[in-house]
């Protein structure tokens, strides 16, 4: 670890950079996007996004995967999924990326190394990135996807387009964790956790929109039509 493990620098990734997220929300399956998903400079995934990927789904996502962000938890109840290096290289996958910079963060980091035993190099990010993650969080953990749209909404990427995200109000796309596709036992499992707030990453990324930072940010339609409803404000 002490050898493979390097900081992801955001600002010297990010800037200048017309870069897509896809997240695990059905939204993205709402537009045939692939290719203009992967017209974009850089395309970012989260956990399980590289399990997703066959031919009937590629014209609506896309295939390329430039950065994973992932949990480095590899079991099924935290939704990481396991960390293939095979896979990630045919898929092109060039960073894998943990951007939980917390104590717990980097412990689960070590123990992903004391179970592959593999000179690979990942990414954690800055602690100073990490602040700007979680403030006003109020404690809880923030998930992946949150993660990695917060470090881009603070970035200086030049254009960013975001699909697959809907902050749990509507279910995972189909192949991703159907054991919670079911809305209900969704909003069980993050009950039952108790780790995570999406109400919360929702009200802050909202707030985010409006960094100072010039960027021009394109939504899917699902995700346009949440931010533009008067009750989710």
């Amino acid at each position: 670890m002490i050898h493979s493990l390097k900081i992801f620098k955001v600002n010297e990734s990010f800037k200048n950079k017309r870069i897509a997220i896809v997240g695990a929300a059905d939204s993205a399956f709402k537009e045939r996007n692939g290719g203009y998903i992967d017209s974009f400079d850089i395309v970012i995934r989260v956990n399980k996004a590289p399990y997703n990927f066959d031919e009937e789904k590629i014209p609506f996502i896309g295939s390329k995967t430039n950065y994973l962000f992932h949990s480095f938890y590899e079991n099924n109840f935290s939704g990481g999924g396991s960390i293939d290096w095979e896979l990630y290289n045919r898929l092109g996958i060039e960073k894998l990326i943990n951007p939980n910079r917390s104590f717990k963060g980097l412990v689960t980091h070590l123990n992903f190394y004391k179970r592959h035993l593999k000179n690979k190099v990942t990414y954690i990010i800055s602690r100073k990135n990490y602040k700007v993650i979680t403030n006003g969080l109020e404690g809880y953990i923030p998930t992946i996807g949150f993660s990695a749209l917060m470090l881009l909404l603070n970035s200086d990427c030049k254009e960013l387009y975001i699909t697959g995200f809907t902050f749990f109000r509507t279910p995972y796309a189909e192949g991703y964790r159907d054991e919670l596709s079911n809305m209900k036992a969704n909003k069980d499992h993050i009950n039952k956790q108790g780790i995570h707030n999406p109400k919360l990453e929702f009200k802050l990324f909202k707030k985010a929109l409006y960094n100072p930072r010039p960027k021009n940010i394109i939504f899917d339609a699902e995700l346009n039509k949440i931010i533009g409803s008067s009750s989710n404000l």
